[in-house]
Parts: structure tokens; sequence; C-alpha cells
């Protein structure tokens, strides 16, 4: 099994992550930190953790990816990855220290697997919780749920550079399109769905990002590229999939709208506008989808949730 992990101003984070790789009770093992053009000590701090912890049965090489993202770096960390199976890590998380052996042995009792799917724990500064889960080997979830994020999944290394890697060209949802673009192209995944693999820890960083313009400008990115995906590929439900994903992008509306409210912020507020007249007046929405489409703008810009059942129900 080889491990991903971009690096970006991390310095602090890395240590705890990294040695949650090193605890691991699964070897041999290869950790790929790429450091992606960071201001502060993280790549001293990378290779620090290098010098520290390498040995014959956990490799560990640390690189740097110029180009700014962190699809760029995870891309860049592909191009070293020998092993049949891999799977990406972020920088500020800790990995349960019995996940790699699950994953492999998930593949030994599943051989034909291309993808490993698994639940995760969110922790805050108040809590920890279990990440919403939906087991399915179809799109239509994970379109609606993100049922693939960046944590959740080891795979076969050939299908990531099958479907082209990681998309560079915006820096929010590239996993939630990566892991769409990966269920489109197999059906062959299977599901640890307790305990959880790892715990995600929700910082000012992550989610200040979801709550600025710039932000959700790449949200809305990776929507239109994901269209665009879909549209490309020979599926037997590509126009209910297509329909979903500007579902989507209502919903999307819906949370920037919301957000617009509570920050009093006209900018905010126009993108919103925008991105759900387009989906509204999209050559694939029908009248009975802008029906569905306006009550879920008023519903979830309100914090109503659990529209995306009715979606999967009404939109064909």
């Amino acid at each position: 099994m080889s491990i991903v992990i971009p690096v970006y101003n991390r310095a602090k984070e890395l240590p705890r992550t990294v040695a949650s790789i090193v605890e691991q009770d699964y070897r041999p093992l290869r950790l790929i930190l790429v450091d992606n053009n960071s201001t502060d000590n993280s790549l001293a701090v990378c290779r620090e953790m290098q010098q520290k912890y390498q040995e014959e049965q956990l490799h560990i090489d640390v690189v740097q990816q110029l180009r700014p993202g962190a699809s760029a770096a995870r891309n860049r960390g592909l191009e070293l990855v020998e092993s049949r199976y891999m799977m990406f890590f972020d920088s500020d998380d800790v990995l349960h220290s019995d996940s790699v052996s699950r994953y492999m042995q998930a593949f030994a009792t599943h051989p034909d697997a291309d993808i490993i799917g698994a639940t995760i724990n969110f922790r805050s500064d108040t809590r920890t919780f279990l990440a919403k889960a939906v087991f399915s080997t179809e799109p239509e979830p994970h379109i609606i749920h993100g049922t693939l994020s960046t944590q959740r999944f080891a795979t076969r290394t050939q299908l990531i550079r099958e479907i082209g890697a990681w998309q560079e060209s915006y820096n929010g949802w590239e996993d939630w399109n990566l892991g769409l673009r990966m269920l489109l192209h197999t059906r062959k995944i299977y599901w640890l769905q307790e305990p959880p693999v790892c715990t995600v820890y929700l910082h000012e960083n992550t989610l200040t990002a979801r709550t600025h313009i710039d932000g959700y400008k790449n949200f809305y990115q990776a929507v239109r590229h994901t269209l665009n995906d879909i549209e490309q590929i020979g599926h037997p439900r590509k126009l209910r999939l297509m329909r979903l994903t500007l579902y989507r992008q209502v919903l999307l509306a819906a949370h920037i709208l919301q957000e617009a409210r509570r920050q009093d912020n006209d900018e905010l507020r126009l993108f919103a506008h925008k991105i759900y007249n387009e989906a509204m007046h999209d050559k694939l929405t029908t009248r009975g989808m802008q029906c569905f489409f306006a009550l879920c703008l008023q519903y979830a810009s309100r914090g109503g949730r659990g529209s995306g059942t009715l979606a999967q129900w009404i939109i064909r």
C-alpha cells in the first residue's frame, strides 16, 4: 500500500498525521509526502519525519510540487506510486492504526475490487461524530452525498490513472469529482461499514474556505466540470446523472444564499442567484424540475435538510 499526502502549511499538524501512518499495523508501507509551496517550515518537518521514521518496511518519500493546489500535489505523488493499491490522505487528519490492514484484507477477500470504501469520523472543537455514509456502488448517491471523499477509500492504483487522476483547474469538491468519475468507470466497490478508518479534523482553515466567495466559486467550477465529465461518458443513465448534478448546483446556491444572509453579503447573494438561474434554465431542466428546484432553494437556504432523498425519487 502507498499513501499520498499533499502538504501545505501544516507544520503544526503534520507530525500527528505522520505518526498515525507510522503506527499502522500493516507492512510494507510507502508514504509519499508532497510539499506544495508551503510558506512555513512544512518541508523541513516532512524531511525531519522522513529521517525519524524511515525503515526497511516503511519507505518515506519527500518531494515538491510547485504548481499550486492539493490536486496537483496528489498527482505528483501518484507519479511515484509503484504498488498495486494506494490511498490518498490529508496532512491534518489521523488514520486509525488498523485501517491499512483492513483495506488490504478487504482487497484480499475481494480480489476483483477496484475500490474499498469506508466510513470516517469528524472531530470539531467540541465533539467527535460519525460522518454520513451511503453504501452504494451507484453514482447517484455519490452525486448527492459525496460518498467517496478523499479519506474514505483505498483503490487500485491503475484505476486512478485510467480515469485521468485529479482535476487541477479548481480547488474545491475535487474529491467529489474524482469519486464520481471512479463510480462511472467501475461498480467493483466494496464497503468497510464499521468502524471508521480515520478522524477528520474540522478547523478554522477548512471552515473558512466554505464560507468565502472564492471557495464557493471553486465548488461551482467542480459542478460544471462534473457535468461535462458525465456528458463525455456513455453511461446508460447519463441524462439522469446530469440532472442530479444540476440539483447539486441548486443545493450549492441555497447554501451560498444562507451564508449571504448570515454575512449580509450582496456578492454572495448575487452569485447564489446567478448559479441558481443557470440551473433553472438549463436545457436539461424540465418544468417539473423547475418547481422542485424552486422549493429546494427556499427550503435548503433556510436550513432544511433531506431533499436529496426526494431528488433521487423525482429526478429521472
